[in-house]
């Protein structure tokens, strides 16, 4: 089973392929892997503000890791919602 660091990039940010290479493997996302993407996310929002605040587009950069950080939450996610229908037929996310 791929590590956690390595998944989202193993899988080109594809939650279905994500969810298909746990399921091979045995693996799960444990709620804490979404937690740690969200906070990793919203720790950049301070940084994020001020770049779009001040339309300096020349830290292109910082909004560019807040995108990544953005899509790894919505990855991990997706990958937990796809183990929870397949669970119990339903989500609550």
């Amino acid at each position: 089973m791929p590590r956690e660091a390595n998944l989202f990039e193993q899988t080109g940010g594809s939650a279905l392929e994500g969810y298909f290479l746990l399921k091979a493997g045995g693996g799960n996302i444990p709620p804490r892997w979404i937690d740690n993407a969200r906070a990793s996310r919203k720790g950049r929002h301070k940084g994020v503000a001020q770049v779009l605040k001040k339309a300096h587009w020349g830290e292109i950069t910082t909004l560019r890791d807040w995108e990544e950080a953005y899509e790894k939450e919505c990855f991990y996610n997706g990958i937990r919602i796809l183990f929870e229908l397949e669970r119990d037929g339903k989500s609550n996310r």
